[in-house]
């Protein structure tokens, strides 16, 4: 379920409800499929950490080929490379543990009660994991485009220097805020999943929830891309008068 319609959820509920032998109620099967929304959704914040992880490997690929002759940058690429490495092998250690917190031998509360505990007192690493990637995508993503563009190291003034570091920062600043936002929403809709909310207020509760998750989604996104382009716009008069 990539994004769950709190409406169309509700209105196939009870397919099975009140069935002899079934032993289901409407509010068990939804919070079974909210439990299965909120895994893939968590899920996918590390799929998409290893994908992007995976282009900044591509761009030390190429530094290597690129820049053989040039051995200070090709030592930034190695250590680069070196930590990208250990970077993945704990992701993987810690996405294997995710997974093995949906356990089909437990009920949806029980599943939905690891989970909260698992992104309360075990994802502080994977926020940084998460953070560290934009490290390793600017920085060798920026020596492949000097490549391309010049056919070398360009040399960066101090105002570059500022610049560059500026960008790569606010990568990493939007980036933790954009999953402290996410696991905060997914936080609040487990524990309303985990009340004793009636079926109406409970479907009421996590259709809210998920509203105010896509807008604080968005308002992170504009004002990110406000910024950037605002301190490009003033980076832009300075150097011209600098000029």
């Amino acid at each position: 379920m990539d994004e769950f319609n709190v409406k169309e959820s509700w209105d196939n509920i009870d397919e099975y409800a009140g069935i002899p032998g079934y032993g289901i109620t409407s509010i068990d099967k939804y919070i079974k499929g909210q439990t299965l929304s909120v895994f893939e959704k968590i899920r996918w914040l590390f799929i998409r950490d290893f994908i992007v992880k995976s282009v900044g490997a591509v761009f030390i690929s190429l530094n290597l080929f690129f820049y053989s002759n040039n051995p200070r940058v090709i030592l930034i690429n190695l250590v680069l490379a070196g930590l990208l490495i250990l970077m993945l092998i704990l992701g993987i250690s810690i996405f294997k543990r995710f997974n093995m917190l949906a356990d089909p031998g437990k009920d949806a509360k029980q599943n939905l009660t690891s989970l909260l505990t698992f992104l309360k007192r075990h994802f502080n690493i994977p926020l940084i994991l998460f953070a560290s990637t934009q490290v390793f995508v600017f920085i060798p993503g920026l020596l492949t485009y000097f490549f391309l563009a010049y056919g070398e190291v360009k040399y960066l003034t101090a105002l570059s220097y500022f610049v560059f570091s500026f960008l790569c920062l606010t990568g990493i600043i939007v980036s933790i805020l954009f999953t402290l936002s996410q696991v905060k929403f997914h936080e609040k809709h487990i524990r309303v999943c985990l009340s004793d909310l009636n079926d109406n207020a409970l479907a009421q509760a996590s259709e809210n929830i998920q509203l105010r998750r896509k807008q604080d989604t968005l308002v992170i996104v504009l004002t990110s891309l406000g910024i950037i382009l605002g301190f490009v716009i003033v980076m832009a008069m300075v150097h011209s008068m600098i000029a």
